[in-house]
């Protein structure tokens, strides 16, 4: 039985990403309390999961209309997945009144999930509905239409790499969570712009499904502006707070 690239490197960047967390997590920004550490953690995953299908459901809702019940289930999407993620953890802490950021654990181990992930979408043609647009660039990858498109699983890598640069070298003044927050700004910008490399932003590859487009915008890049809004608070910190105060 042959297995798919985008299962086989999801998983490894899942195991890696587990691993990296188990290796370096900070525990004092967690609750003692075994069953509110869990409490987080059902949090997470269950906002998570239901961010990524639903994001995933509003892109393509056109076309699935005409889908099996397995098209409906079987995709989701990163940036639904962390944002809904984020809202998932904070519901859960103000209902076990835990005030500590706990994000900062996550960073390292999100990034190099998602940077295995995305080899796997590379390598797994058009199906994988991460393709991009008709480029002429020499390095246009062919995800079996024959025809040149921008390697965008690619880009995202790169994205990554720069990233986790940023988080590296951080803002001024950081605060408790500030690690976390920064990945999600320069993540949630970086998709924002890199999605314009897709489509419904250019020609898709027949037989695929197409995402639709909401006053111009696909459904993620909404989410990622709503993203942004939502750290608003903290960009504005950052921005104005003095490096050497």
């Amino acid at each position: 039985m042959s297995i798919q690239p985008h299962v086989l490197f999801e998983w490894l960047g899942y195991a890696v990403g587990g691993a990296i967390y188990w290796r370096t997590r900070d525990l004092s920004t967690q609750p003692q309390d075994r069953l509110q550490r869990l409490a987080i953690v059902a949090g997470a995953v269950a906002g998570a999961a239901l961010g990524s299908k639903l994001i995933y459901v509003l892109d393509y809702w056109t076309m699935l209309q005409s889908q099996p019940r397995s098209a409906w289930l079987g995709g989701k999407t990163v940036v639904g997945g962390l944002l809904c993620g984020v809202f998932g953890v904070e519901l859960a802490k103000a209902n076990i009144g835990w005030t500590r950021s706990t994000g900062d654990s996550f960073v390292w181990p999100v990034l190099a999930g998602l940077f295995i992930a995305r080899l796997g979408c590379q390598f797994s043609g058009g199906q994988d509905l991460t393709y991009g647009i008709p480029t002429s660039l020499p390095w246009g990858w062919d995800y079996g239409d024959g025809i040149a498109r921008h390697p965008t699983a690619f880009y995202e890598m790169a994205g990554l790499i720069a990233i986790a640069w940023l988080v590296r070298v951080g803002p001024s003044r950081a605060i408790e969570g500030d690690r976390f927050r920064l990945f999600m700004v320069c993540y949630l910008l970086f998709r924002f712009l890199l999605d314009f490399l897709k489509p419904p932003h250019g020609i898709p590859i027949a037989g695929v499904l197409v995402p639709d487009s909401y006053a111009g915008l696909a459904a993620g890049q909404w989410v990622c502006l709503a993203g942004l809004v939502y750290y608003a608070g903290s960009i504005r910190r950052w921005i104005t707070s003095p490096a050497h105060a």
